[in-house]
């Protein structure tokens, strides 16, 4: 299997755990710096600023929002791949209540942390 088919098969397993009946949300496609996850660093040695958020909006009932959506973020995954950052996690924004998808396991702390720089970022 292809670099590409791998990173997307991610990214659709990220996506099947939030995919919602019906509505139109947005997605913030969470980036890690490589080296946090090849480390292993305790939460408070990770710089949550040096994350990349990229927020994309979904309208679940339409197959051609959901298709650009797995097509832009395995893209864009892909990118950053290159310049050092990994795709941790995917978050949706479903008006306020924020629902997580990852594979990798994440401490509370990291967890609140991404909300946080989110909503910061809604705000500006």
């Amino acid at each position: 299997m292809s670099v590409r088919h791998q990173v997307r098969s991610y990214v659709e397993r990220l996506f099947e755990k939030l995919k919602e009946p019906a509505g139109e949300y947005t997605i913030y496609n969470i980036y890690s710096p490589v080296y946090v996850q090849r480390e292993n660093l305790p939460v408070n040695q990770i710089d949550i600023e040096e994350f990349e958020i990229v927020d994309i909006k979904v309208d679940f009932t339409n197959q051609e929002s959901i298709k650009n959506f797995l097509d832009k973020t395995t893209r864009e995954t892909l990118e950053r791949e290159v310049k050092g950052f990994y795709l941790l996690a995917l978050l949706l924004d479903k008006d306020g209540e924020y629902i997580l998808s990852s594979e990798n396991p994440m401490a509370e702390e990291l967890r609140e942390g991404l909300v946080r720089l989110i909503e910061s970022l809604k705000e500006e």
